[in-house]
């Protein structure tokens, strides 16, 4: 495709999202600004149905029992090369693009998939996490004995930040010195995941991707002449039925883990924050009570779901809701929208500590591509929460805080919070 047919392919996308936006097709209006400031009156709208249809091609839902079906099924999958039309990405010779991987776990099917979970499993296995447990607790000291509880901070850029990308970074071996440029091309890699018909999205990130692959070929070169304890060397070293990983599994692997390892934490720490101090009896309970923590953060994972959308691909025809999926439709799995079903969770839009069911959240995803790192996420948060409920018994928001403009991810940019003054009324 030429340069001029593809920007006037562009234009006619965008051109036809805005219209269905005026119609008010619910996959367009997931793009608008107002509904990644606030998604649930959208969500609450397509739940009327268990299935919708788009008119811009793809299935979407926002209930429940459907997400969950479709999250278990294997049949669904999260890999785009079984969407309809799909053409596989074709650079010219030379172009550094050409030696970026092209697929991670996230988009891998079996027996690929399978088997590089195997391989990673062992890393995030309850007794390797709880391992961990001591040297994220003296990471957390480390960062807040830094705060002057007289003056205001930024949440995001004390702990929630810092503190995950510290935890990946220990496990994939990469050197403290470089954990900023780290963050730097994995905030920007992160809005790949957003859908969007920009016509420069691919191009606002394409450096850092190169810029991360690069880094990661040479720390794999490294490692495989001077291995470590680190995730990384076990990757290099593991081998499975007499294969080792590729230089593309092992690049795309430690790329994934290094983007989703510390921007979905960073998300659970600031949206249960906000949450619970602007809530100051729920903060004063946990205060109190330490022990609520653990349900606290299941709560919170439910009402303002760290990933907020995902989607999969029919593999062969399929029966959904009382429709037939086509192989090779597509349908958008609204996971913060089931997480707030009321059919499934009680008064769903009131954040309930003492909720029963709770841990019944999809947030974590469900089936072959749950999320490996959840229990890593779960011990982050805990370990947070109780740490600033013991210093900051009265911390409260001390400015308006900045949501990031993003759908999937969902989370802040920043949040001003003060611990020395009780919170104006």
């Amino acid at each position: 495709m030429s340069s001029k047919e593809n920007i006037g392919r562009r234009v006619i996308e965008r051109a036809a999202v805005r219209w269905f936006q005026w119609r008010g097709d619910p996959v367009a209006r997931l793009l608008k600004s107002e509904t990644k400031a606030n998604p649930y009156p959208l969500y609450d709208e397509m739940r009327r149905r268990a299935l919708l249809r788009s008119p811009l091609g793809t299935w979407t839902t926002a209930n429940y029992d459907t997400a969950s079906t479709v999250l278990r099924d294997r049949r669904w999958s999260s890999s785009p090369k079984h969407q309809k039309g799909y053409q596989p990405k074709n650079y010219p010779s030379g172009d550094p693009r050409s030696e970026l991987p092209t697929a991670d776990l996230l988009t891998m099917d079996p027996p690929d998939h399978t088997r590089l979970r195997r391989l990673l499993s062992g890393t995030f296995s309850p007794k390797a996490i709880d391992s961990l447990e001591p040297w994220i607790r003296e990471t957390v000291d480390r960062l807040l004995v830094q705060v002057d509880p007289l003056q205001e901070f930024d949440l995001v850029e004390t702990l929630a930040y810092p503190l995950p990308l510290a935890v990946i970074c220990r496990l994939l071996g990469v050197p403290a010195q470089d954990r900023e440029r780290l963050r730097a091309w994995g905030q920007r890699l992160a809005t790949t995941l957003e859908p969007t018909s920009a016509p420069d999205a691919e191009i606002r990130t394409r450096s850092s991707e190169l810029a991360l692959a690069s880094y990661l070929r040479d720390l794999i070169h490294t490692r495989r002449s001077d291995p470590d304890e680190s995730l990384l060397s076990s990757l290099i070293a593991a081998e499975e039925n007499g294969e080792t990983l590729s230089m593309d599994e092992l690049v795309s692997t430690a790329s994934l883990l290094l983007v989703a390892g510390f921007e979905t934490t960073t998300n659970l720490i600031g949206n249960g924050t906000v949450e619970l101090v602007t809530r100051p009896s729920l903060w004063q309970q946990l205060v109190t009570d330490p022990g609520g923590i653990p349900g606290a953060i299941e709560e919170i994972l439910r009402f303002e779901s760290p990933v907020q959308i995902t989607s999969r691909t029919a593999t062969e025809d399929l029966e959904l809701a009382g429709e037939t999926i086509r192989q090779g439709e597509s349908i958008v799995v609204a996971i913060g929208g089931a997480n707030r079903d009321p059919a499934t969770f009680e008064r769903p839009n009131e954040l309930d500590l003492a909720r029963a069911n709770a841990s019944g959240h999809l947030a974590f995803s469900l089936g072959a591509h749950h999320c490996l790192g959840a229990a890593l996420a779960r011990l982050e948060a805990k370990i947070v929460f109780e740490e600033l409920t013991h210093r900051f018994p009265r911390l409260h928001i001390a400015a308006p805080p900045s949501r990031r403009p993003l759908l999937v991810l969902r989370g802040y940019e920043h949040v001003g919070v003060s611990a020395a003054h009780e919170p104006p009324h």
